[in-house]
Protein backbone atom coordinates (compact mmCIF):
# COMPACT_ATOMS: atom_id res chain seq x y z
CA UNK A 1 0.00 0.00 0.00
CA UNK A 2 1.71 2.78 -1.44
CA UNK A 3 1.74 6.19 0.80
CA UNK A 4 2.49 9.73 -1.00
CA UNK A 5 3.04 13.17 -0.22
CA UNK A 6 3.82 16.23 -2.00
CA UNK A 7 6.22 19.48 -0.66
CA UNK A 8 8.27 21.73 -1.41
CA UNK A 9 11.91 21.41 -0.21
CA UNK A 10 12.66 23.75 2.91
CA UNK A 11 16.12 26.15 2.45
CA UNK A 12 16.93 25.12 5.77
CA UNK A 13 17.42 21.54 4.80
CA UNK A 14 20.29 22.01 1.98
CA UNK A 15 24.08 22.54 1.55
CA UNK A 16 25.96 25.75 0.65
CA UNK A 17 25.07 24.88 -3.03
CA UNK A 18 21.35 24.59 -2.58
CA UNK A 19 21.30 20.84 -2.47
CA UNK A 20 19.44 18.70 -0.02
CA UNK A 21 21.55 16.70 2.06
CA UNK A 22 21.89 13.05 2.44
CA UNK A 23 20.75 12.93 6.49
CA UNK A 24 17.68 15.53 5.03
CA UNK A 25 17.11 13.34 2.66
CA UNK A 26 16.28 10.56 4.98
CA UNK A 27 14.63 12.56 7.58
CA UNK A 28 12.11 13.35 5.13
CA UNK A 29 11.54 9.94 3.52
CA UNK A 30 10.87 8.20 6.85
CA UNK A 31 8.58 11.06 8.50
CA UNK A 32 6.39 10.05 5.32
CA UNK A 33 6.65 6.25 6.84
CA UNK A 34 5.43 7.74 10.60
CA UNK A 35 2.92 9.81 9.02
CA UNK A 36 1.44 7.08 6.87
CA UNK A 37 1.35 5.46 10.45
CA UNK A 38 -0.12 8.21 12.16
CA UNK A 39 -3.08 8.45 9.95
CA UNK A 40 -4.49 5.09 11.14
CA UNK A 41 -5.60 5.34 14.75
CA UNK A 42 -5.83 1.07 14.36
CA UNK A 43 -1.51 1.83 14.11
CA UNK A 44 -1.05 3.64 16.68
CA UNK A 45 -2.76 1.61 18.80
CA UNK A 46 -1.31 -1.57 18.34
CA UNK A 47 2.20 0.04 18.27
CA UNK A 48 0.94 1.74 21.97
CA UNK A 49 -0.36 -1.89 23.28
CA UNK A 50 2.82 -3.84 22.28
CA UNK A 51 5.44 -0.71 23.25
CA UNK A 52 7.17 -0.90 20.48
CA UNK A 53 9.40 0.75 18.53
CA UNK A 54 10.67 0.90 14.91
CA UNK A 55 14.80 0.40 14.43
CA UNK A 56 16.29 0.37 10.98
CA UNK A 57 19.10 -1.79 10.05
CA UNK A 58 20.04 -1.43 6.39
CA UNK A 59 19.48 1.56 4.25
CA UNK A 60 20.26 1.46 0.25
CA UNK A 61 20.22 4.60 -1.29
CA UNK A 62 20.19 5.72 -5.48
CA UNK A 63 20.75 8.62 -6.17
CA UNK A 64 19.89 10.18 -10.14
CA UNK A 65 19.97 13.35 -8.20
CA UNK A 66 18.79 15.21 -5.37
CA UNK A 67 16.46 17.74 -4.60
CA UNK A 68 17.21 21.48 -4.88
CA UNK A 69 15.97 24.41 -2.24
CA UNK A 70 12.18 24.99 -3.13
CA UNK A 71 11.93 22.63 -5.42
CA UNK A 72 8.46 20.64 -5.41
CA UNK A 73 8.32 16.75 -5.00
CA UNK A 74 6.39 13.84 -3.94
CA UNK A 75 7.82 11.60 -1.20
CA UNK A 76 6.42 8.01 -1.33
CA UNK A 77 6.73 5.15 0.99
CA UNK A 78 5.20 1.41 0.81
CA UNK A 79 5.83 -1.41 3.36
CA UNK A 80 6.60 -4.50 1.12
CA UNK A 81 6.90 -7.42 2.85
CA UNK A 82 8.33 -8.88 6.25
CA UNK A 83 9.19 -12.46 7.74
CA UNK A 84 9.76 -13.55 11.49
CA UNK A 85 12.70 -11.03 11.99
CA UNK A 86 12.74 -8.01 9.49
CA UNK A 87 10.22 -5.41 7.64
CA UNK A 88 10.95 -4.11 4.10
CA UNK A 89 10.20 -0.83 3.34
CA UNK A 90 10.64 1.46 -0.33
CA UNK A 91 10.91 4.85 -0.49
CA UNK A 92 11.29 6.91 -3.22
CA UNK A 93 11.65 10.95 -4.67
CA UNK A 94 9.53 12.14 -8.06
CA UNK A 95 10.18 15.41 -9.47
CA UNK A 96 7.28 17.72 -10.68
CA UNK A 97 7.89 16.08 -14.03
CA UNK A 98 7.24 12.61 -13.19
CA UNK A 99 10.71 11.38 -13.05
CA UNK A 100 12.06 8.91 -10.09
CA UNK A 101 15.21 10.57 -8.57
CA UNK A 102 16.03 9.13 -5.68
CA UNK A 103 15.03 5.58 -4.30
CA UNK A 104 15.31 3.87 -1.15
CA UNK A 105 15.85 0.16 -0.20
CA UNK A 106 15.36 -0.58 4.23
CA UNK A 107 14.90 -2.80 6.28
CA UNK A 108 13.71 -2.79 9.83
CA UNK A 109 13.04 -4.59 13.09
CA UNK A 110 10.83 -4.15 15.90
CA UNK A 111 12.29 -3.38 19.44
CA UNK A 112 10.85 -3.50 22.80
CA UNK A 113 11.11 -0.13 23.68
CA UNK A 114 11.05 -1.15 27.52
CA UNK A 115 13.83 -4.16 27.31
CA UNK A 116 15.91 -2.62 24.56
CA UNK A 117 15.54 -6.07 22.61
CA UNK A 118 14.31 -7.18 19.38
CA UNK A 119 11.18 -9.01 19.28
CA UNK A 120 9.78 -10.88 16.50
CA UNK A 121 7.56 -8.59 14.28
CA UNK A 122 4.29 -8.65 15.12
CA UNK A 123 1.94 -9.43 11.90
CA UNK A 124 -1.52 -7.37 13.03
CA UNK A 125 1.29 -4.46 12.94
CA UNK A 126 2.82 -5.00 10.03
CA UNK A 127 -0.69 -6.58 7.95
CA UNK A 128 -2.56 -2.76 8.37
CA UNK A 129 -0.22 -1.83 5.29
CA UNK A 130 -1.05 -4.50 2.87
CA UNK A 131 2.61 -5.76 3.40
CA UNK A 132 3.07 -9.79 2.05
CA UNK A 133 4.77 -11.78 4.54
CA UNK A 134 7.73 -13.79 3.39
CA UNK A 135 9.77 -17.00 4.85
CA UNK A 136 12.75 -15.96 2.21
CA UNK A 137 14.93 -13.25 3.79
CA UNK A 138 15.97 -10.91 1.47
CA UNK A 139 19.67 -9.66 2.18
CA UNK A 140 20.53 -6.17 0.72
CA UNK A 141 24.21 -6.15 -0.15
CA UNK A 142 26.86 -6.64 2.27
CA UNK A 143 29.23 -4.29 4.09
CA UNK A 144 32.82 -5.24 4.93
CA UNK A 145 34.21 -3.58 7.87
CA UNK A 146 38.04 -2.60 7.51
CA UNK A 147 41.21 -1.99 9.51
CA UNK A 148 43.23 0.01 7.40
CA UNK A 149 41.45 3.87 7.16
CA UNK A 150 43.00 6.60 5.18
CA UNK A 151 41.27 9.17 7.63
CA UNK A 152 39.15 9.62 10.78
CA UNK A 153 37.59 12.16 12.96
CA UNK A 154 36.33 11.96 16.43
CA UNK A 155 32.59 13.19 17.58
CA UNK A 156 30.52 13.07 20.95
CA UNK A 157 27.31 11.94 21.15
CA UNK A 158 25.07 14.89 22.08
CA UNK A 159 21.17 15.04 23.79
CA UNK A 160 20.19 16.77 20.61
CA UNK A 161 21.37 13.20 18.50
CA UNK A 162 18.80 11.19 20.56
CA UNK A 163 15.35 10.57 19.01
CA UNK A 164 11.95 9.40 20.74
CA UNK A 165 13.19 6.11 20.65
CA UNK A 166 15.92 7.16 23.03
CA UNK A 167 18.55 6.19 21.04
CA UNK A 168 20.91 8.19 18.14
CA UNK A 169 18.49 9.10 15.47
CA UNK A 170 19.94 6.96 12.23
CA UNK A 171 20.59 10.26 10.13
CA UNK A 172 23.39 11.37 11.83
CA UNK A 173 25.72 8.90 11.15
CA UNK A 174 25.48 10.07 7.58
CA UNK A 175 26.84 13.27 8.92
CA UNK A 176 29.01 11.90 10.84
CA UNK A 177 30.49 9.87 7.89
CA UNK A 178 30.61 12.69 5.49
CA UNK A 179 32.18 15.32 7.46
CA UNK A 180 35.07 12.85 8.37
CA UNK A 181 36.11 13.11 4.42
CA UNK A 182 36.37 16.83 4.65
CA UNK A 183 35.17 19.91 3.81
CA UNK A 184 37.05 19.85 0.11
CA UNK A 185 35.84 16.47 -0.56
CA UNK A 186 32.31 17.48 -0.10
CA UNK A 187 32.83 20.49 -2.40
CA UNK A 188 33.74 18.75 -5.42
CA UNK A 189 32.38 15.31 -5.62
CA UNK A 190 28.36 14.55 -5.64
CA UNK A 191 26.71 11.54 -3.88
CA UNK A 192 25.49 8.93 -6.39
CA UNK A 193 24.07 5.76 -4.34
CA UNK A 194 24.96 5.13 -0.94
CA UNK A 195 24.57 1.86 1.49
CA UNK A 196 24.31 1.59 5.29
CA UNK A 197 23.93 -0.76 7.88
CA UNK A 198 23.32 -0.38 11.35
CA UNK A 199 25.27 -2.89 13.86
CA UNK A 200 25.01 -1.33 17.24
CA UNK A 201 23.47 1.58 19.23
CA UNK A 202 25.78 4.18 19.96
CA UNK A 203 24.82 5.48 23.45
CA UNK A 204 24.33 9.13 24.59
CA UNK A 205 27.51 10.87 25.65
CA UNK A 206 29.63 8.08 24.26
CA UNK A 207 32.48 9.43 21.94
CA UNK A 208 33.05 7.53 18.00
CA UNK A 209 35.60 7.61 15.71
CA UNK A 210 34.29 8.26 11.85
CA UNK A 211 36.25 6.84 9.82
CA UNK A 212 37.03 6.58 6.18
CA UNK A 213 39.35 4.87 2.99
CA UNK A 214 38.91 5.98 -0.38
CA UNK A 215 38.53 3.23 -3.19
CA UNK A 216 38.09 3.03 -7.37
CA UNK A 217 35.69 -0.07 -7.98
CA UNK A 218 35.54 -1.11 -11.85
CA UNK A 219 36.07 2.65 -12.77
CA UNK A 220 33.84 4.38 -9.60
CA UNK A 221 34.57 6.41 -7.23
CA UNK A 222 33.75 5.40 -4.01
CA UNK A 223 34.25 5.62 0.20
CA UNK A 224 34.06 2.87 2.96
CA UNK A 225 33.44 4.49 6.42
CA UNK A 226 32.48 2.72 9.80
CA UNK A 227 31.55 4.32 13.10
CA UNK A 228 33.23 3.07 16.31
CA UNK A 229 33.89 3.16 19.73
CA UNK A 230 36.64 1.49 20.72
CA UNK A 231 36.74 -1.93 19.06
CA UNK A 232 32.97 -1.96 18.74
CA UNK A 233 32.36 -1.36 14.85
CA UNK A 234 29.03 0.65 15.47
CA UNK A 235 28.27 1.18 11.90
CA UNK A 236 29.11 0.34 8.02
CA UNK A 237 29.07 2.52 4.48
CA UNK A 238 29.91 2.37 1.13
CA UNK A 239 29.60 5.47 -0.50
CA UNK A 240 29.42 5.91 -4.42
CA UNK A 241 30.50 9.15 -5.77
CA UNK A 242 31.33 11.09 -9.07
CA UNK A 243 33.43 14.33 -10.18
CA UNK A 244 31.29 17.58 -10.12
Amino acid sequence: MRYSESISIPFYMVNEEGTLTLANLVNLVQQVSEHQLHGRSSQLDLVARYNIGWVITQSQIEIKRMPQAEEQVTLWTEATAYNRLLCYRDYGVIDADGNDIVTVHSTWVMMDLSTRKIVPVIDAIVEDFGAAKVTRVKRLPRLPKFADPEGERTYWVRYFDIDTNHHVNNVHYFDWMQDAIGYDWMRTHTLTAANIKYEREVEPGTQLQSQYKVVQEDGKLATYHQVRVGETVNATAHLEWQNK
